[in-house]
């Protein structure tokens, strides 16, 4: 709401710009009407002076500058018209915005009431704040692994691990740590990360690939990746995926930068 709020206000500040500089045009100390009248390929212009008047004038090539004057106040007229009830209309929608959305009325609701209703609109927040909330399958693999925690109070199986789920917890991201999904073919896969894409209101998947100088988890894990692609997830449109092998190690200002473009800024 916020982002089209933004939207709207620009395109008014641009309006009324461009409506100043049409009333000058509009002020043009000319007057008439240009008729024109074509013959095959060619044109000839010609000058009514009054309203309603049959009488015409034909403009003779020396004095086109006069065609031109008269056809700019013209069409400064009419887009001032179309251009000022735009403007309207928009200044309206602001207005209304500034008053209260239909996504406030659930927000300034107690959460008892909130409890009992299934909302039709909820601002990016409330969204987000629902999605959160909503029960997910977890993984149950091995989970004597899951040693580290997390700030969230979740528990993962590694030191990196911990660190981007921090960093999600930091920037504000929601997310589920190994949640089930079940790709379009049926298989059952489970991401590292699920986050939420506030701004988008969609899920972005996020793998982070630890051991990649292995060369039987690098086969195994190739194949994963293969098999999001064939599923519609992949890199640049929603899935993220980071990598570490023998004597590499997270940068992690440049994850933070990366994942605040992909997501944040999205």
């Amino acid at each position: 709401m916020d982002n089209l709020k933004t939207i709207v206000e620009k395109r008014c500040a641009l309006l009324r710009k461009c409506i100043q500089q049409a009333e000058k045009a509009a002020e043009a100390d000319v007057s008439g009407h240009i008729e024109i009248v074509r013959h095959g390929n060619k044109r000839s212009f010609y000058l009514v002076r009054t309203p309603n008047s049959k009488k015409r004038e034909y403009i003779r090539k020396e004095d086109y500058p006069l065609v031109k004057s008269i056809a700019a106040k013209d069409y400064a007229k009419r887009v001032i018209r179309r251009m000022r009830s735009e403007l309207r209309v928009l200044e309206r929608y602001i207005r209304c915005v500034e008053s209260g959305s239909a996504e406030d009325v659930y927000s300034g609701l107690s959460r008892t009431r909130q409890e009992l209703i299934r909302p039709l609109l909820v601002t990016d927040e409330v969204c987000a704040e629902l999605w959160e909330a909503e029960p997910f399958q977890q993984s149950d693999y091995m989970p004597e692994m899951k040693i580290y925690p997390t700030k969230k109070g979740d528990m993962v199986r590694s030191k990196s691990e911990v660190l981007f789920a921090n960093l999600y917890t930091d920037l504000g991201i929601p997310y589920r740590y190994e949640e089930e999904i079940t790709l379009p073919d049926g298989q059952v896969m489970v991401p590292d990360f699920s986050l939420w894409d506030k701004k988008r209101r969609r899920v972005i998947y996020h793998e982070h690939f630890g051991k990649m100088d292995d060369p039987v988890y690098r086969k195994r894990n190739l194949k994963k990746i293969d098999d999001y692609r064939r599923n519609g997830i992949y890199s640049a449109r929603n899935l993220i995926m980071t990598f570490e092998g023998e004597g590499t190690s997270l940068n992690m200002r440049e994850m933070r930068a990366m994942i605040e473009d992909l997501i944040e800024r999205s």
